[in-house]
């Protein structure tokens, strides 16, 4: 089980990384208005920590109006505003996927709790959980749905390689692909994967692919530490 204890920042109370947590839950939206918390005692088991430290977190929620407590009943998400996120626009070659200058290692995760085949509207994915590594160190996870057919092209190839790159290489055209990129905080299995400190700085990378008929191939969710990326865009006048 991951334990918060080992991977708190320092000097930083653990009742204050737990609200830190439930709070960007409930403020991403993953947590909605109305739904039900675990208990403290299923929070804590959670979370590797005692209920009085949950107790505690619950608490600076409370104050700040994020959770309501309903006596007999539970504590329950309250409703808050999601602030809209600014969204800039820039425009790229598809050739800006294709990895950068570092050599990286693919390592597949072990974790075998999650299903692997996977079906959205109507097309067929083969999913893949995995981490890149840059010389024996974290450098990215991925939560990867690849297309089931194209996959069974060559499996072994898209288990060990950069799945745009082994795309390309076997002749398999991509006709565009979306990216967005927001900044977010490592929770414990995003700590834990990338050797990070829980709370800390991270990029949430969501990727789409698709072929040149407009169809969707290959989409992921990929989580970067907060100082593995940098962004530069150069502007010009007009």
């Amino acid at each position: 089980m991951v334990s918060l204890q080992s991977m708190r920042r320092a000097n930083v109370p653990l009742h204050v990384e737990v609200a830190s947590l439930l709070r960007h839950r409930i403020l991403s939206g993953e947590l909605t208005a109305g739904e039900r918390l675990p208990s403290l005692v299923e929070l804590a088991k959670t979370f590797g920590v005692t209920s009085l430290t949950v107790r505690q977190a619950m608490n600076t929620l409370d104050e700040e109006g994020l959770i309501e407590r309903a006596s007999g009943r539970g504590t329950f998400v309250k409703k808050v505003e999601i602030k809209p996120r600014r969204v800039f626009s820039v425009k790229s070659d598809l050739s800006q996927l294709m990895g950068g200058d570092k050599p990286l290692e693919v390592v597949l995760s072990t974790d075998t709790s999650f299903d692997d085949d996977v079906i959205v509207d109507g097309t067929r994915f083969k999913r893949l959980k995995r981490r890149h590594e840059v010389g024996g160190k974290p450098f990215c996870m991925l939560d990867v749905h690849l297309n089931k057919d194209i996959y069974e092209i060559a499996p072994e190839r898209f288990d060990k390689e950069l799945i745009v790159l082994a795309l390309k290489d076997l002749g398999i055209a991509l006709g565009s692909a979306t990216q967005t990129v927001a900044l977010s905080s490592a929770d414990l299995e995003m700590a834990e994967g990338l050797d990070v400190d829980v709370n800390s700085p991270v990029f949430k990378v969501v990727r789409k692919v698709n072929d040149q008929e407009g169809r969707l191939i290959y989409f992921a969710d990929l989580i970067y530490p907060g100082d593995a990326l940098e962004f530069r865009i150069d502007f010009t006048g007009q």
